[in-house]
């Protein structure tokens, strides 16, 4: 199975690069992980920057808290003229490991160029399912908690080791084809998780090891971005291998998402469907299936007003998370409201609040629950 996918992916690939061998176009597709204000002009020799985002949270019911939540340092080193190696080292919480805090590599890959179209990855990398996941950083992001379908179901930030490629080619006069496919550890068994009897499907808790497989059948994820024009774009990506010890049962998820530009409106979303083979002499009630999506609008006014160079972005964002399609209940939605001030457009000053409402497996909704987030991120 895993060569016969090897076969396959790399003639399809070798096709691509074949047909546009000479394409030497910037990308914009593939591979967003160097859209970064720190690399915009740089030359040889190592890029360092980053970004910072800190938070208080003051929810209706518990305690109002700051959370220093991320600091972000990005390093790339531009080996040679087809060599980059970048790293992104990820301090969660303050990064005391021994507390509730966290440190590690969110990516860390080597890059070798043939051409544009044709391009070699290999290390701990951004898995390419949906275009949140490629694009998760805080200071791009207009609202301060990430979408719930991109926190559970696509857990962003997915990050694996793997190796594969990715290029991108120009479509037309203005459009632009981009793709990143790779083999990778995949998901383990932590997608079911719970006490005895009352397990449930949590694919964020299976996030695998960058060390080593728990199983001998790799994963294979991808996506396939299309811009027609600037200000629209399109993605269709999907994420399929074993997750279970075994490597007998698998998880496959798909997802969908776009972006459109309109003056100053913004409206982008995402959607996600998941399906798991479960062996059901050990798990008769765990879900099989799950789905979500999110739809956010963003409207950017007083440009230049309050300072020069300046923005303030109005953001509304809708979200629906069913983790048992089998059940009524066991699903939660959710609706943000929001504002932020860019003095520049790499820093953010954010304020929003969340509603949101859970239902158990069998019961109702309750109460929406309130958080209101005062929050700022920043390149540097």
């Amino acid at each position: 199975m895993f060569m016969r996918n090897v076969l396959v992916v790399g003639w399809l690939t070798l096709a691509i690069a074949s047909f546009s061998w000479a394409a030497e176009s910037i990308p914009r597709t593939a591979s967003p992980i160097y859209d970064k204000p720190y690399l915009s002009g740089a030359g040889g020799g190592v890029s360092v920057g980053g970004y910072i985002d800190m938070e208080l949270e003051m929810p209706e019911q518990g305690t109002t808290t700051f959370d220093q939540h991320r600091f972000i340092p990005f390093i790339t080193g531009h080996v040679s003229d087809r060599v980059t190696v970048s790293a992104e080292i990820e301090f969660e919480h303050g990064g005391n490991v021994e507390g509730d805090g966290e440190v590690k590599l969110e990516y860390a890959v080597l890059d070798y160029r043939f051409t544009e179209a044709f391009r070699f990855r290999g290390g701990v990398l951004l898995s390419p399912l949906g275009r949140f996941n490629l694009l998760h950083d805080s200071p791009l992001n207009d609202l301060t908690a990430r979408p719930v379908v991109s926190q559970q179901l696509i857990p962003t930030t997915l990050s694996e080791s793997g190796m594969g490629l990715f290029g991108d080619f120009p479509v037309g006069e203005e459009g632009d084809l981009g793709y990143e496919v790779y083999f990778v550890n995949g998901f383990n068994e932590g997608i079911i998780t719970g006490d005895p009897g009352e397990e449930k499907l949590r694919i964020r808790k299976g996030r695998g090891s960058q060390k080593q497989d728990n199983n001998d059948d790799k994963a294979l994820v991808g996506r396939l971005g299309f811009s027609p024009r600037l200000g629209l774009d399109f993605g269709i990506s999907g994420h399929s291998g074993a997750y279970d010890d075994a490597g007998e049962h698998r998880l496959s998820i798909a997802a969908l998402d776009a972006k459109l530009t309109l003056g100053s409106v913004e409206l982008q979303g995402e959607a996600a469907y998941a399906d798991i083979a479960i062996d059901r002499s050990l798990y008769p009630d765990v879900a099989e299936t799950q789905r979500g999506v999110y739809a956010q609008v963003n409207w950017h006014v007083l440009h230049d007003k309050l300072l020069a160079g300046s923005v303030v972005t109005l953001v509304v964002r809708g979200d629906w998370m069913d983790y048992d399609m089998a059940l009524d209940g066991d699903d939660e939605d959710g609706v943000t409201i929001g504002a932020n001030f860019r003095p520049t457009e790499e820093t953010a000053f954010k304020l929003d609040y969340n509603w949101r409402r859970v239902a158990v497996a069998g019961g109702e909704k309750g109460d929406a629950e309130g958080r209101l987030f005062f929050s700022f991120a920043s390149y540097f």
